[in-house]
């Protein structure tokens, strides 16, 4: 008896209570994502399974007939199912609230519900990446959530009947509440994601390339305020039928995958090569149109050259040259050094599922010829979210950035939960003063230089151009870039860097002056429109901007000549080819043009 009572009776009584209690689990609601404006971007909604226990219904023909009545079965069939020898059958799934009132009004015994609750996403094809899906059992597989799916997953409760050995109820039953989910409220901002949506589609319009991608961050405080991809699906229906389109589009391509910076990553070269006092903003290069290293010749994206020009100018122009003579002057170890201070040798620590680092030659391998090709984005690899974060540096004084969506987790009630550890002050990588410079030399890029098209009247805008030439197999594929912008806005009240990526734009449309810093400029205008912040007029918008006027037929003429009427006009331009005549131009003779639009001389 002691042995029965005192040692096993706790382990008896457990499987005594698991034979004459019925147990119905009920599912508890996930915690929901909210905006930073508490917008709702994914919640759960809730259904019902009905069951029905053979032993408990006593007028089975009528609750068939009930039952084929609500929901549309074969009467004979069910009646079949809720007559056999069980204790418990399944006769409907995720059926609404309408129809689970129905069943019981009718006052008939037997039937039996729990809840089953289904992520549901308000806004279908939005912020798709960044958010992720749930699996069928509703757990977070990628996104946030799954980066957060402790907290978001809640605690579920059951409902317990006492039964006889048949199933019969004996008594009352027993609930035990399911513990919803916390929330998670993000930085993401609605308003902002929709521009960038709009620009992804007008991208996705002009250019068919095969992937776009932007992300919006405040470059101060690292807080993501949105994240789009292109080509991307409604989360309410994940393809799951189609693994091919499941894998390439659930994850983020803004954060797992590398790509060859191109002409942004100079940002970084300029920042190292000025902080470490390798070159000072005055210092002259000699750009013939190419620069040999290592008996290798490297060309310029200029072939004509830049001439005789200071570092300023070679910001202004993206010198290739500029910048292989830079990175040569600062050397591998140092330059190596900066690198891994910014940031870019390890992953930035965004909190998003599947992040991965950049790709470097190793240090002790590097050669000259490879360290000049590093100095204007070649050579190496970067995630986007890792350039945004480094460069963010450059423009914030100095300091280092984590990169992050999260901002607080709450429960129900409203009530902070959690405080994320995310207001860490940054580290510092480079001098105030070298920033205020960088500050400036971006700015110039942007009223007078590769990004003229990004520029908005009466607000600040820094930034860097990107076009980069995509490799297969080892080789540069033909007529495959990457073009970019990387854009900071310096006006107070709306402090955000953008960078926008199209990759493999059709035609001869590829230069990032001419794909990308028109769509940055407009995220930037609507960006501002949209929090409110007024523009600030100096006097010297006139001058960037000018009064519209069509612009001429430049086809036949020497590209030298259309170069410098061009430049007369105040018109940026770009040149496709290595010819010495005009054969096409975009934008077409006779279009309406202001100093703000870049040109295509096809040579």
């Amino acid at each position: 008896m002691f042995w029965v009572m005192a040692v096993s009776g706790g382990d008896l009584q457990l499987k005594a209570a698991d034979q004459w209690l019925r147990d119905i689990p009920t599912d508890a609601p996930r915690g929901r994502i909210l905006d930073k404006n508490g917008n709702v971007l994914a919640a759960t909604s809730t259904r019902y399974n009905l069951y029905v226990r053979p032993g408990d219904a006593d007028d089975k023909p009528a609750l068939a007939a009930l039952l084929a009545q609500i929901f549309g079965y074969d009467h004979d069939s069910i009646l079949q199912k809720i007559s056999k020898k069980t204790s418990e059958v399944t006769v409907a799934t995720r059926a609404t609230k309408e129809q689970l009132n129905a069943v019981f009004a009718s006052g008939l015994r037997g039937v039996y519900y729990a809840e089953d609750n289904f992520r549901y996403y308000p806004y279908g094809d939005f912020m798709t990446q960044a958010l992720g899906f749930c699996s069928s059992d509703g757990f977070g597989q990628t996104g946030l959530e799954a980066y957060y799916d402790k907290y978001l997953t809640g605690v579920n409760g059951r409902i317990m009947t006492q039964t006889d050995l048949i199933g019969r109820a004996l008594g009352g039953s027993y609930y035990q509440p399911a513990v919803e989910g916390l929330d998670i409220v993000t930085g993401l901002d609605g308003g902002i994601q929709r521009i960038v949506e709009g620009a992804l589609k007008e991208a996705v319009a002009k250019f068919d390339p095969k992937r776009a991608a932007c992300i919006v961050m405040d470059y101060n405080s690292g807080e993501i305020a949105a994240l789009a991809e292109y080509p991307s699906f409604d989360l309410n229906d994940v393809p799951r039928d189609d693994l091919e389109k499941l894998f390439s589009t659930s994850k983020s391509t803004l954060i797992s995958s590398v790509y060859e910076p191109g002409s942004t990553f100079k940002i970084l070269t300029a920042a190292a090569a000025l902080d470490a006092g390798a070159i000072s903003t005055s210092t002259r290069f000699y750009c013939p149109g190419f620069h040999i290293v290592d008996g290798q010749r490297i060309r310029c994206w200029k072939a004509k050259g830049h001439g005789s020009i200071d570092f300023a100018q070679g910001v202004a122009g993206s010198c290739n040259v500029a910048f292989m003579e830079s990175a040569m002057r600062l050397g591998t170890d140092k330059f190596y050094g900066y690198l891994r201070d910014f940031g870019l040798m390890n992953r930035t620590g965004v909190d998003m599922t599947g992040e991965t680092s950049g790709l470097f030659i190793p240090q002790n391998d590097v050669k000259t010829v490879d360290l000049a090709r590093i100095g204007f984005g070649q050579a190496v690899a970067v995630t986007p979210i890792g350039i945004i974060s480094a460069t963010s540096a450059a423009v914030n004084g100095g300091t280092r950035i984590t990169p992050h969506l999260l901002t607080d987790v709450k429960d129900r009630q409203g009530n902070s939960v959690l405080a994320p550890a995310l207001s860490v002050e940054g580290t510092r990588v480079i001098k105030r003063e070298t920033s205020e410079t960088l500050r400036a030399l971006l700015t110039s890029v942007v009223t007078e230089g590769s990004g003229k098209s990004a520029y908005v009247p009466g607000y600040t805008i820094a930034g860097k151009t990107g076009t980069a030439q995509k490799y297969e197999n080892g080789n540069i594929a033909s007529g495959k870039y990457i073009s970019s912008f990387l854009g900071f806005s310096l006006t107070e009240g709306a402090e955000y860097a953008v960078l926008l990526i199209v990759d493999e734009p059709k035609g001869y449309m590829y230069y990032g002056s001419l794909v990308a810093a028109p769509l940055v400029g407009g995220i930037f205008a609507s960006v501002f429109d949209y929090l409110g912040v007024a523009p600030t007029y100096t006097g010297e918008e006139a001058k960037i901007v000018g009064e519209p006027f069509a612009l001429p037929d430049f086809c036949g003429l020497g590209v030298s000549e259309a170069r410098l009427e061009l430049a007369k006009l105040g018109l940026y331009c770009e040149t496709d080819g290595d010819g010495d005549k005009v054969t096409g131009q975009y934008p077409a003779a006779g279009a309406t043009v202001d100093k703000r639009n870049a040109v295509l001389l096809l040579t």
